[in-house]
């Protein structure tokens, strides 16, 4: 097998990510029991398992960091990708080879298992942390919590991010459904790490592990930039690369937890990693004059955090490249990023769950936005938006992780 025919062989399994449904697995017995079948590498593991509703990919790269800065080996497991597979698995910062990428695949497909996409890529990332053996192994959990291939890793720290809506269709309609279960990551016996968390959905985390369970509310943002975000935790001022004030609260949570794990640097070795920081697709400047930004927000309430943070940096309208899933609340997105928004370019993703063009131009047409006219091909409409754009002015394009992986890509940008 090469590595062309290990992704045809990916793409042969089911593949819920692409075909959103509602149907979800009862439980984790059967991964359990195939994970058996390739030794149960994921028990031979120690480290970080992140829940939550937004940050929590953001939160595993800055924990990565810190181990990988305390000269500690780290195997680094999140999604989605942007561009490659190979994103998702890293050893010690870096994506896993294309070679060890085909063996992986291969070991597993001469298994007698019946995985899907996200259960090889969580099993071949168990197999490689254990034979790499790494010392800590950072996983971000791919959906919800309790029935997330990622939650038989049975972790010395579980960090909990903000809980809010989204996968209604799968996770439930009540926040208090979502809280539930994404608060089975939680672990009675072990560390518990949350970020501040709405009234009830602290009362359902309480519920799972009783006191045993740190809120990280000692943190302060001071200012940001487009440099950097300044902030306080325990008194001490920290800054980082990633912008944003929810990058505060991220690295604050990552910070917690690795102290609480005994992972210590030392103060100037810490502002030195979190200055370093480079997450693609995170409010990520890829040009100026105008400026081009592109940013992963694909829910209300990461919108809601990019719409703070343009007011904050830039203090007036931007020109929007969007374009979202069609299992998102697009109105609730669209509501949200308005007040920034001076002109909107409604694009379509090329993805079998894509929200279709005339729907997303329908919708924007309801909220009042002034809209361009665009092709709904991604490179070309943010050409569009580029071309109508003033030097002075700033591009937004965000929506989905999956427009993001789709503009990086078709513009060649390197990240």
């Amino acid at each position: 097998m090469n590595y062309t025919r290990s992704l045809k062989y990916l793409s042969s399994l089911v593949d819920r990510e692409k075909k959103g449904s509602k149907k979800y697995k009862i439980s984790l017995r059967k991964f359990r029991e195939d994970l058996k079948k390739i030794g149960n590498p994921q028990k031979k593991l120690k480290g970080f398992l992140i829940g939550g509703t937004k940050g929590k990919g953001s939160t595993a790269y800055i924990v990565e960091s810190i181990c990988r800065n305390a000269n500690f080996k780290t195997g680094l497991f999140t999604s989605p990708h942007l561009i490659s597979y190979r994103e998702r698995i890293r050893i010690n910062g870096k994506p896993i080879t294309k070679a060890k990428f085909v063996s992986l695949i291969e070991e597993i497909a001469e298994t007698d298992t019946d995985l899907s996409v996200f259960e090889t890529l969580t099993a071949m990332a168990f197999l490689l942390f254990s034979r790499e053996k790494v010392d800590y192994s950072i996983f971000e959990v791919g959906l919800g919590g309790r029935l997330d291939a990622t939650n038989v890793f049975e972790p010395d720290v579980s960090i909990i991010t903000p809980i809010s809506f989204d996968h209604t269709a799968i996770l439930g309609t009540k926040l208090s459904e979502i809280a539930k279960e994404k608060a089975k990551i939680l672990r009675k016996d072990r560390i518990n790490i949350s970020a501040p968390q709405d009234e009830e959905v602290e009362g359902i985390l309480r519920e799972e592990v009783g006191k045993n369970i740190e809120f990280v509310n000692n943190y302060k943002v001071i200012s940001l930039d487009k440099k950097q975000t300044n902030f306080k935790l325990f008194d001490e001022k920290y800054s980082t690369s990633l912008i944003g004030e929810v990058q505060a609260l991220n690295a604050s949570l990552a910070i917690t937890a690795c102290r609480r794990m005994g992972i210590n640097l030392g103060k100037e070795k810490l502002d030195e990693t979190l200055m370093s920081l480079k997450i693609p697709g995170r409010f990520q400047i890829i040009s100026r004059e105008p400026h081009v930004i592109i940013d992963g927000a694909h829910n209300v309430a990461s919108i809601r955090a990019l719409e703070k943070t343009i007011r904050k940096i830039f203090n007036r309208r931007v020109l929007l490249v969007f374009s979202c899933l069609s299992d998102k609340d697009i109105k609730g997105m669209l509501k949200a990023i308005k007040p920034v928004v001076k002109k909107i370019y409604p694009t379509e993703i090329p993805y079998i769950r894509k929200m279709p063009l005339d729907e997303i131009k329908k919708t924007i047409m309801e909220t009042g936005m002034e809209m361009a006219e665009t092709t709904g091909i991604i490179e070309k409409d943010i050409e569009i938006a580029g071309k109508e754009a003033s030097s002075s002015d700033i591009i937004i394009v965000t929506g989905s992780f999956y427009l993001i992986g789709e503009a990086l890509k078709n513009l060649k940008i390197k990240y």
